[in-house]
């Protein structure tokens, strides 16, 4: 039980007034501000432009009997070559009379080895010099055949050509004679073998298109300034 107080006792103190305990202000933790990630832009592709395939315009085939009639393409103009002008002379036609010369000293140095053997071994004179002057004919065809093509009005290479022909049947069987003798006749077998092949390219120049077309055209200029071939007189 509370005793009641007494009068005239002391007065108890009462005990001095203590604030309560205030917990100190925390500021809330707030989390720093992080900017949202932003994918760096990227230009949509874009397909390069292609021109769209056309096809070509092709004219339609006119039937027959529709339509305007077709006119004929007009003639290509070719300018002429001005009266009296000749092209330059090829010059397949300047080597083929060289060749025809180097053939005709050829066969007649074969001529004079012919005479030279009769006399060395001792055989018949006559026999050798009928052989060389049959042999030498072979070198007047093709220097004939020469002068043919240096011909100042009227060139050809007819007589080339059949010298020709008729000089590397003859040398080829004078080859074959000399293969048959062996070692001994090497070296004149050699010369042959060449004068073969000299023939051979001349009768090859002798068919180019170039000398053909200047030897036309030689002959009509050499016609219009009034000359007159041989076998027209």
């Amino acid at each position: 039980m509370t005793q009641p107080p007494q009068w005239g006792a002391p007065q108890q103190q009462r005990p001095p007034y203590q604030q309560p305990y205030q917990q100190p202000y925390q500021q809330p933790y707030q989390q720093p501000y992080q900017q949202p990630y932003q994918q760096p832009y990227q230009q949509p592709y874009q397909q390069p432009y292609q021109q769209p395939y056309q096809q070509p315009y092709q004219q339609p085939y006119p039937q027959p009997g529709y339509g305007p009639p077709q006119q004929p393409a007009p003639p290509m103009y070719q300018q002429q070559p001005p009266p009296g002008w000749l092209p330059p002379k090829p010059s397949q036609l300047t080597v083929l009379a060289v060749l025809n010369w180097v053939l005709a000293a050829g066969i007649f140095g074969i001529a004079a080895f012919v005479i030279l053997s009769f006399l060395m071994s001792g055989g018949t004179l006559v026999v050798g010099i009928i052989l060389a002057v049959l042999i030498a004919l072979f070198g007047v065809f093709n220097a004939l055949g020469a002068l043919s093509i240096n011909h100042p009005h009227f060139p050809n290479t007819t007589a080339s050509q059949m010298s020709g022909i008729v000089t590397i049947i003859f040398l080829g069987v004078m080859l074959v004679r000399s293969v048959r003798r062996g070692a001994a006749e090497l070296l004149p077998s050699l010369g042959v073998g060449v004068l073969m092949c000299v023939c051979a390219f001349g009768l090859f120049l002798a068919t180019r298109p170039a000398v053909k077309q200047w030897i036309v055209a030689k002959h009509r200029l050499s016609l219009a300034q009034g000359h007159v071939p041989r076998n027209r007189r």
